[in-house]
């Protein structure tokens, strides 16, 4: 038996020790250059003792122009060989703005439809919108892996969802529904434990159909609740019979610093028109106190400790800030709008 166990452990270090081919180090080796070049940049910017050093090192990001082009060279001459998805699979989730990422995407719904390996490039593609749709497919159909077959349906379920969102048309809106619908549920069906990068892509599927159902306007808003910063347990449902503005917001988000102002004075200036402002912050809690003096915020916040907390979870928080309007009802009145439109409704409200 022990002499079993070591011819075992003799062949795992052997497997272990098999080199990278040649095509796998030089593409790794293009990754690496890339990505030391903007760590570089980073610790510069982060060392930088002004704001004109640091405004420096912010307009001297490295490209990954040049280091997708010898990418896709790399690629070209080497399309016969299986390391060379590694590369493709870069191009598309690391250069998509560049036309090397653009052609890496065809190969990618061509040459390597079938392939495996490629499922972390076809999650991606996620983020291409409908162009991505022809490639998503030919994985379907093409793809007898569930890796990769798992995350075609999940990325044309995401793409779908998205349209949906940010559709204001409601037959063009109910269409995507319908086919954002459709691949969920074939990859609730099929596919509900696949992983990618250690997250089950269904867990994902699920809050965006949570969402499709549950937080557009009409429907009622689910509960928001937790601590402010005394400790003080306080829910959304407590303010029904008001308008509610919410926002969802961090100190850590840049986008957010220029609307909070504007968030003290509307707070102010609907103190008479039965209606409030009510934060959802997403720091950790003692960033989240020098956040709220930092920025002077006079209307009361849920901490939510983290941009992952139940709440912001719950809402399935895509961009910051993101602000809901809700009705004396309880019901969600208006969805990621403006808060001038907000502030109208409630003002035009009897």
């Amino acid at each position: 038996m022990k002499s079993l166990i070591l011819l075992l452990l003799s062949v795992v270090s052997l497997f272990a020790q098999v080199p990278a081919s040649r095509l796998a180090t030089e593409i790794r080796a293009i990754i690496d250059e890339y990505e030391n070049s903007v760590r570089a940049n980073t610790q510069k910017l982060i060392a930088a003792a002004t704001e004109e050093e640091k405004n420096k090192f912010r307009a001297s990001i490295p490209s990954a122009g040049p280091y997708a082009t010898k990418m896709m060279k790399l690629v070209q001459t080497n399309l016969d060989q299986p390391d060379v998805v590694k590369g493709v699979n870069w191009l598309v989730t690391g250069a998509a703005s560049f036309p090397e990422g653009q052609e890496a995407l065809k190969i990618l719904g061509t040459t390597f439809a079938g392939s495996k390996g490629i499922a972390e490039a076809i999650k991606q593609l996620e983020y291409h919108g409908l162009p991505a749709e022809p490639v998503l497919k030919a994985v379907i159909e093409k793809n007898t892996n569930p890796e990769e077959k798992a995350a075609a349906l999940y990325a044309l379920g995401a793409i779908h969802f998205k349209n949906f969102d940010a559709s204001a048309d409601r037959v063009s809106a109910a269409a995507s529904k319908e086919k954002a619908l459709e691949y969920f549920q074939q990859l609730n069906a099929k596919y509900a434990d696949v992983t990618i990068q250690g997250f089950k892509l269904s867990d994902f599927a699920f809050k965006m159909l949570f969402e499709m159902m549950s937080l557009q306007v009409g429907c009622e808003a689910p509960e928001i609740e937790g601590k402010d910063a005394d400790g003080v347990s306080f829910k959304l449902s407590d303010y029904r019979g008001k308008h509610v503005i919410v926002i969802f917001w961090g100190g850590w988000c840049h986008a957010c610093h220029g609307i909070l102002p504007l968030m003290n004075q509307t707070a102010a200036q609907l103190k008479d028109k039965n209606a409030l402002v009510l934060g959802v912050n997403t720091d950790i809690e003692t960033e989240a106190k020098k956040a709220l003096a930092d920025y002077q915020v006079s209307f009361r916040n849920i901490l939510d400790n983290t941009s992952s907390g139940p709440n912001t979870t719950l809402y399935n928080l895509r961009n910051f800030p993101t602000l809901y309007l809700i009705d004396p009802k309880g019901v969600i009145a208006i969805k990621n709008g403006s808060l001038d439109a907000m502030v109208n409704q409630i003002n035009a409200a009897k």
